[in-house]
């Protein structure tokens, strides 16, 4: 163990501001929330009591989602308060839609706004307009890209879902997207949700992850030259052999500088009781479950006993995984995804390195950018 090296949680967190939204997306992991009424919006004074809690835990860095939050009356006043109490970043992520507007674009950027994340997920117009369930979704998107890809100061992020619906248009994607200095292309392989897992859409199909593990990095041997930085979420290492570096499971996840906070994440999408649940659960776990590596503060302990917990509820390690020697810092196969292809259907390719990797960075030294644990290491050697 490299006892010097830092290992903390992020600095940014999530906030959803609520649940409504003007797309339908047919992978949405809440759509049957959403037409049952399950969830709600949030008052601007519970989100900004949310805002609060971020900087009294360290955070200085936010994601406004939803739904869409770009549909809130009060957003630029969410924003403009974020930005006052001391949020150094303030990221919308959002569909696009009513961002088409220039004019509206202008105000979010004067409320503070200095970061997107804009959800596209095919390079084909009629797809797109389709997995949204809104025609013209598209060319709003689009539209919005362009028009912010012009200014300066405002950071550019892409989230794009990948089933097998479109996996095979992730050239086209890429292709679309050279013009654009993008800050980061996160590619989030479809995980099934119960929400999604059994939806009467038959079109959404959950794919073999070998089968998109190799179109991903067929395309990213293409295309990487062309982009700063290009995430994979939600599939194993071994599935993309050679692109380890990009790949983010959920324990990369959490100390990279553009993901989110574990606790803040639970306490507000589950409540407070999922919090004390995987805190207790977790806590016989994490001895037995969790890479430990280098210096941690309590907060951060804290948020690695939640995400050992997360892992052995939502994921499991199929034989081959045993003998993995990363299996401290991969989670393995969602159980959903198990649940509807088999846990023999998708083949794993151990790694044997001589030892068990502990270090959840491993792979990801050379995005010391994206990561303030690495650099932060790097400053007291």
């Amino acid at each position: 163990m490299a006892s010097k090296d830092i290992r903390n949680v992020t600095r940014r967190f999530v906030l959803q501001v609520g649940f409504s939204c003007n797309a339908r997306c047919r992978f949405c992991y809440y759509k049957e929330s959403l037409r049952t009424g399950k969830v709600r919006d949030y008052t601007t004074l519970e989100i900004k009591s949310k805002l609060i809690e971020g900087i009294s835990l360290g955070k200085n860095m936010i994601d406004i989602s939803g739904g869409e939050p770009t549909i809130r009356h009060d957003i630029f006043e969410i924003i403009k308060y974020a930005r006052d109490i001391g949020y150094k970043r303030v990221c919308l992520i959002t569909n696009g839609i009513k961002m088409s507007n220039p004019e509206f674009c202008d105000k979010l950027i004067e409320a503070g706004m200095n970061e997107i994340l804009f959800s596209i997920h095919s390079p084909v117009e009629n797809d797109h307009d389709w997995l949204t369930c809104v025609k013209g979704s598209y060319k709003k998107i689009i539209t919005a890209l362009e028009y912010l890809g012009k200014k300066k100061g405002v950071s550019i992020r892409i989230n794009s879902t990948i089933s097998g619906f479109n996996y095979e248009t992730i050239d086209k994607l890429f292709e679309l997207l050279r013009p654009y200095d993008l800050d980061a292309i996160n590619i989030l392989i479809l995980n099934p949700s119960n929400e999604t897992l059994y939806d009467s859409d038959k079109d959404i199909v959950i794919i073999d992850y070998n089968i998109v593990g190799k179109k991903v990095s067929d395309s990213i041997n293409k295309y990487k030259q062309y982009f700063k930085v290009i995430n994979i979420r939600w599939i194993p290492f071994c599935l993309m052999k050679g692109h380890e570096e990009r790949i983010r499971t959920m324990w990369q996840k959490m100390y990279e500088d553009e993901e989110w906070d574990t606790y803040m994440n639970i306490k507000y999408n589950k409540g407070i009781l999922a919090v004390i649940a995987s805190l207790i659960a977790g806590s016989f776990l994490y001895p037995f479950k969790a890479p430990k590596y280098g210096k941690r503060d309590l907060y951060t302990l804290f948020n690695e006993i939640q995400t050992t917990f997360r892992g052995v509820y939502y994921y499991i390690h199929p034989k081959e995984c045993k003998i993995c020697s990363l299996r401290k810092i991969c989670p393995g196969l969602p159980r959903d995804y198990i649940n509807k292809l088999g846990i023999n259907m998708t083949k794993l390719s151990p790694y044997q390195l001589g030892k068990v990797i502990e270090d959840p960075l491993y792979f990801c030294r050379e995005y010391k950018n994206n990561f303030e644990s690495l650099r932060l290491s790097e400053n007291i050697k």
